[in-house]
């Protein structure tokens, strides 16, 4: 319905109505009125409106409160995420429910998302960039609003790469580099492990044969504690592991999947040198001696038992990341190897390997990113740097 408006702010404007009615319940649907200058855009604004509500858009709906219907969100999707995801969704929702608290769907503006965003950073002194909190929380809003547009909103006020949006270059913070190591680094921790197997007490030597698989394989860190004996298998003549499971240090259990696959889904990782399998071997002899010495099982055939903890052994937990972690320090710190200012931790390991695998004449990315668990994208976006065995010999080559 157009009506010319004859007096009050709107004077000689044309108020547009429509008045759609419920194919449920019969009852009439409350629409937001319009005002136009001209008899001809009234019209055109009155037809985009009918063909809104044919579409199946519900402004109604946009008058429910934006904190609890993202909560709704949230919680439909927990069956299907994995529980550290759920605890970062859970957390935007907690966020979003102490600033926008009683605010409608409605009211939610790109200039209040950015508002939002600053406040964020300021509040938690956070830092801006692709990995930050920000960042997620700013997916997490954008794929909510995204579920509504065409329903409830006509268009997503979070924009497509919104940290740029909102956040100038000065804003950002360059991340931390993780610690890549040379070839000479790599062969230094192998020998020392090798040798201190042979010489150390079983329970002593999980965490050092853990590090020396990972140097080879560069698996992510749950994947290497959900490692079992019978995921040794020999492919094309080279000795390797496939795995299909991981743990997860939030909920202390594994994952019975690989990280972003489904169940029964499984990986052969690189190959690995056959002295380091017959190290594998004589450690699952030796762990056997142990267990039944200390009346312990070991009934899901974990390579790296908690052999150092009686009670996580009993309960057939894995050696805690932070346990690989310690024992990785004490290596470099024999070695005189420093972090160098960069993160340093048994991950350096899967960006070295990656690193290495990027930088191998006529190397397959696409097979090594398979053997890595990525997509291609993902292993040349975020795990291929610069060692510096590569950047010495670059600088040879330009210098020269």
């Amino acid at each position: 319905m157009i009506k010319k408006v004859m007096k009050g702010k709107n004077r000689n404007k044309y108020q547009i109505r429509i008045q759609p009615t419920d194919s449920v319940t019969g009852k009439r649907i409350s629409w937001p009125v319009q005002y136009a200058g001209s008899k001809k855009a009234a019209v055109k604004i009155e037809r985009q409106m009918w063909q809104e509500y044919e579409s199946g858009l519900n402004l109604n709906d946009s008058k429910v409160v934006f904190a609890e219907d993202f909560q709704r969100y949230v919680d439909q999707r927990a069956k299907s995420i994995s529980p550290v995801t759920l605890r970062s969704w859970q957390n935007t929702a907690n966020s979003v429910k102490k600033y926008f608290k009683n605010a409608q769907i409605k009211q939610i503006t790109t200039q209040l998302i950015e508002s939002y965003a600053h406040d964020y950073v300021k509040q938690h002194h956070a830092t801006v960039s692709r990995s930050s909190n920000i960042a997620k929380i700013l997916v997490h809003l954008r794929n909510y609003f995204k579920s509504l547009e065409g329903k409830v909103i006509k268009e997503n006020p979070v924009p497509e790469n919104a940290l740029k949006v909102f956040f100038k270059k000065s804003d950002f913070t360059v991340p931390q580099e993780w610690r890549i190591f040379t070839k000479s680094e790599l062969q230094q921790i192998r020998n020392l492990i090798m040798t201190d197997l042979q010489n150390n007490p079983v329970q002593l030597n999980g965490s050092k044969l853990a590090i020396l698989i990972e140097s080879y394989t560069g698996m992510r860190v749950g994947e290497l504690q959900a490692l079992k004996f019978s995921d040794l298998v020999t492919e094309s003549n080279y000795h390797t592991f496939k795995i299909n499971d991981s743990w997860c240090n939030y909920t202390k259990s594994f994952n019975g999947s690989l990280k972003a696959r489904p169940k029964g889904y499984s990986r052969t990782l690189l190959p690995i040198p056959e002295n380091v399998i017959n190290q594998v071997r004589e450690y699952q002899t030796a762990q056997k001696n142990f267990l039944k010495q200390h009346d312990l099982s070991n009934p899901l055939n974990l390579i790296f038992l908690n052999l150092h903890d009686y009670k996580k052994a009993d309960d057939h937990q894995p050696i805690t990341q932070k346990g690989f972690n310690h024992m990785l320090k004490e290596i470099c710190t024999k070695l005189s190897i420093e972090s160098e200012g960069k993160q340093m931790s048994i991950y350096s390991f899967r960006h070295t390997v990656c690193t290495q695998l990027a930088s191998t004449p006529e190397m397959s990315y696409p097979w090594a990113a398979e053997k890595m668990g990525h997509s291609l994208n993902m292993f040349m976006k975020t795990y291929v740097g610069v060692s510096q065995d590569i950047n010495q010999k670059m600088n040879q080559l330009w210098a020269g």
